[in-house]
Parts: C-alpha cells; sequence; structure tokens
C-alpha cells in the first residue's frame, strides 16, 4: 500500500510490490491474480468496517460517510488506485460495487420487493456518478469534508431510487441528517 502512496498503479510493477513487501513473486501470484486483484482485496478489506456500519442499521448516508472517512484516511492511496495516469479509471468495480451491494441487500428484505428496471438503472448511474465525484473530490482540495461530500452525493441520488430506499427501510431512517 505504501507504493500506491507515491505513485499510480499503472505505474508499478510486482517487481516493486514484492521486493517492498519482503516477498516472492511466487506468493504474491499465489494470493493474487495480478495488481489489480490485490487493489480489490484492498478495497474489500477497507470497505468492511463501511458494510458492517450498513448491516447493523440499514443507512446508506452511514454506509457512505465511512467510505469517505476510509478515503480522507488514505486519500493519497485512493487518489493513486482511483486516477491513472491520464485521468482515466484505474479502477472499476469495487467502489461502485459497495453501493449497489448496500442497496441490493434493502431490496433482500424490502417490503416493497425488488426495484424496477428504472430504479434498478437509477441505482447503476448513482453508483458510477458518485464514483465519479468522489474522484474528482479526492484528486482535488477537498474543500468539503465527508460529512458534507456525502450529504452532496445523497442530494444527488435519482428520485426514484431514493423513494424506494426510503419506502422499503422506514424504520431505520436511512436518509437522517439529509
Amino acid at each position: 500500500m505504501e507504493l500506491l502512496d507515491e505513485t499510480t498503479l499503472d505505474k508499478i510493477d510486482v517487481r516493486e510490490l514484492t521486493s517492498k513487501a519482503n516477498l516472492s513473486r511466487q506468493t504474491f501470484y499465489y494470493n493474487f491474480k495480478n495488481k489489480q486483484d490485490m487493489v480489490n482485496w484492498i478495497f474489500d478489506k477497507n470497505n468492511e468496517a463501511a458494510r458492517q456500519v450498513f448491516l447493523k442499521n440499514h443507512s446508506i448516508r452511514e454506509y457512505i460517510l465511512t467510505v469517505l472517512n476510509t478515503i480522507v484516511k488514505y486519500r493519497t492511496f485512493y487518489a493513486n488506485v482511483l486516477v491513472g495516469e491520464y485521468g482515466e479509471s484505474g479502477m472499476p468495480g469495487p467502489f461502485e460495487n459497495g453501493i449497489i451491494r448496500s442497496v441490493q441487500e434493502i431490496e433482500l428484505h424490502s417490503p416493497k420487493g425488488r426495484m424496477s428496471t428504472e430504479q434498478w438503472d437509477a441505482l447503476v448511474f448513482f453508483a458510477f456518478g458518485t464514483k465519479g465525484m468522489v474522484m474528482y473530490w479526492i484528486t482535488g482540495d477537498m474543500r468539503m469534508d465527508a460529512e458534507a461530500m456525502t450529504d452532496v452525493i445523497l442530494s444527488n441520488m435519482p428520485s426514484s431510487l431514493r423513494d424506494y430506499i426510503e419506502e422499503s427501510t422506514k424504520k431505520y431512517e436511512v436518509f437522517s441528517s439529509c
């Protein structure tokens, strides 16, 4: 993770990673398919706290806030992994999937049943749009704190998705203090 504090993922090779970690290449490839797989593992480990917060109180707001606080803590790492050499996304998947999985967890227990196609499309759009907002936030000057950024993200949630989540989780008050 230290190397990713210094440079982007696309500029690091496996030899550098294994040398810095005092591991053999065989050990690396025993545990990971490639660099991206290793970064996905780090994302998953860092996302576990947010997942636990979500499972405890079913709050999308608390989930996003916990993720953003982790990103603030490891800002350089996330900036170097999320944004590659040419400003392209270097990390397709784990960030968006965390948001999507949280809403799917709500869907599993929703008295409203499954989301409509429109709501599903809104969820995917929201997840990818949120990633873009967060990439801009962490690579810029981060003029707002994680709490304020969480409010901005939630205020940009499509209404059909917001309505579904609110109706599905009324007893949890998932949008409290928004």
